[in-house]
This record gives C-alpha cells, structure tokens and sequence, in this order.
C-alpha cells in the first residue's frame, strides 16, 4: 500500500487583524492626547468604506502570507491616519458643532426642589452657589439637544440633560470613536443653591465628575453612575437623609464630611470605590459579594461575617450615637476601602 504523502505546503497566517488591532489603538492613544480632535474623528465617516475595501484586500491576498497581511495591515493604519489628520482641511470632515449655553432659574418663591440633572459626554463639576438669587445655573457645552424644563413655584421641579444619542456623525466608526474626540471640548458645569431644601438626582456622564454637594440642604441624593472617574463629596445637614449610589465605570471616592448623617444604599460598579469617613464617626458597613477585598480602618470591628468580601462592621458607640453613618454596600468588580 502506498503511503499517503504528508502534506508539506506551509500555511500563512496572517498578521494584518493584529496591525489593526494596534492602529486602533494608536488612534485612542491621539484621540487621549487630544492629537486627533472631534473633526478629526469625524473624518471616518466619510472614509469607512475604505476599511471593506481593506479587509477584502487582505481576503484576496494577506493569507497567502504573514508578511503581505502585515504590509496591507500597515498600509491601511497609515493611510487611514493621514486621512484622518488631513481630512478636516480637505472638507471631509462633516459640520460638528458644539454648543455653548447658559441656562438658570431664580429662586423667588421656592420652598424646596426637586432637581435632576441627566448629564451626557463630557466632564461633569457640581457645587454649591455662592451669593446667587439663583436656584440653579449652568454653563455646559454640549452637542445635539439640551431640556430644561422648570414648573412649580413654591416646590420647584427641575430636569435639565441631554435630549437623545449624542453623535457626531452617522458612520459606525464615528459611534466608536466619536464621544473620546468630544470628552475635552464638552462641559457640565452648574451650581445649586443652598438656601432650600434639594432631592438630587444625578446620572452620571461619559467623562469624569467632581461633585461637591457641601452647604447644599439634601434631604435625598440619587446617582446613577456614567463612564469615568467620580469624586463626589457629600452634605453635612441638621436631619439625616438617604443616599443611593450606583457605581460607574472608572473610580469612584465618596467623601462623607464630619458631622454627617446618612444611610447610604452603594451598588459597586466597575473601579475601586473608595470611602472617606470622618474621624470618631459612628459608621456601621455592611457589604456583601463583589470581586475585589474590603480595607477597613483599625477603629472598625467585625461583628458578622466571616470572609473578606461580606460581614458588618461598626465603630465603637455606634448604637448608642445621636448622628449616624450606615453604609449597604453591594459589591462590584473591584475593591472598596473605607478610610
């Protein structure tokens, strides 16, 4: 019988999905270093059909051989990043216009407020009003469609946000990429007025926050996590109120001010979460699931619980104290640490 005869061409896998890979990398690390702005990103798309063209390029003839593949590859990377650089002065670039608007609401006769603030792309700063008659201000460049609705006079309701998707263009390459070339360019800034009583509702943006709630008179705080690093520091009022916390993606650092009392309901997201509590306060934490180890101070002592991501602990004369501060905490990926 005759032997078979072993098959000894050589097969070439190719290498341009991996080039690829690393040029959409370089294009996030330029959109990050602010090289390659919104326009720019929006070149893509008027030029993503060329990308179809590419792969059925390497179809045809990268897997005949790694180093084809790789030279279609690299030149795809190159000449997609010299459009994208170009493109604006050339008119490829469709119009992206970010807006600049100043919205407010005076104060009058408000007794109290509901306020909810839906915040889109773009970093995010909230603080307290200083000297103002105002029950809100805010200064926000933004793209698409901004709300401000406002009804009520003596207890006020207030949503202001984005109106649908924003997007710079329609090509699926700008979806992808269109909301890093915007993050730097676009702003929420705002302040709230500590002369009334506020329920706060803020849902968290594409971009990262800094919220500074002290002064403010919370009688409820609601936020609802976006994309980004989040430091958000909360109000030291005469009453207790509620806070319930849905973590985002990226770090979150709330701050509990001294002389507070809250009951905080914290569902971790994606990012350690970190929280600092005042000296000699009354704290009981209790945490449950989570992928990630719980740090606690050396005040702290465990009263239930026997693994390191669920128990209760509490601080001494937390029964007993007048001001409180109770933390549910429902873990996320990543860690929380308590100091």
């Amino acid at each position: 019988m005759q032997e078979p005869t072993p098959n000894t061409g050589l097969r070439y896998r190719s290498l341009f999905w991996p080039v690829i890979l690393i040029g959409i990398g370089l294009v996030w690390l330029l959109v990050n270093l602010n090289i390659f702005t919104a326009a720019n990103i929006a070149v893509l798309d008027r030029i993503w059909p060329i990308f179809l063209i590419i792969v059925g390029l390497d179809l045809l003839f990268g897997r005949q051989s790694s180093q084809l593949g790789a030279l279609i590859g690299i030149g795809a990377v190159a000449l997609i990043v010299v459009l994208m650089l170009v493109g604006p002065s050339l008119g490829l670039a469709p119009n992206v216009e970010i807006r600049s608007e100043h919205f407010e609401e005076a104060l009058e006769d408000a007794r109290s407020a509901h306020v909810t603030l839906n915040a889109s792309v773009g970093s995010m700063t909230v603080a307290t009003l200083e000297d103002s008659r105002n029950l809100i201000e805010a200064d926000i460049n933004y793209v698409g469609e901004i709300t401000f609705d406002v009804s009520g006079e003596q207890e006020k309701t207030i949503t202001l946000g984005q109106t649908g998707t924003v997007s710079f263009s329609q090509g699926p390459f700008s979806t992808l990429f269109g909301w890093m070339g915007a993050t730097s360019a676009l702003r929420w800034d705002i302040g709230l007025s500590p002369d009334v009583p506020l329920d706060l509702t803020v849902n968290g943006s594409v971009g990262d926050s800094q919220i500074d709630l002290q002064g403010l008179q919370l009688t409820s705080l609601v936020y609802r996590g976006g994309v980004g690093s989040v430091h958000l520091t909360l109000a030291a009022t005469e009453a207790s109120y509620n806070v319930e916390i849905n973590g985002s993606v990226g770090e979150f650092t709330l701050v509990i001010p001294d002389n507070a009392a809250i009951a905080a309901r914290i569902e971790g997201g994606v990012g350690g979460f970190i929280i600092d509590v005042p000296d000699n306060a009354a704290v009981r934490l209790s945490s449950s699931g989570g992928l990630g180890g719980i740090a606690v101070p050396a005040s702290f002592t465990r009263i239930s619980g026997g693994d390191d991501n669920t128990g209760t602990w509490e601080t001494a004369a937390y029964s007993s104290a007048e001001r409180r501060i109770t933390i549910d905490y429902n873990g996320g990926v990543g860690g929380l640490t308590v100091r």
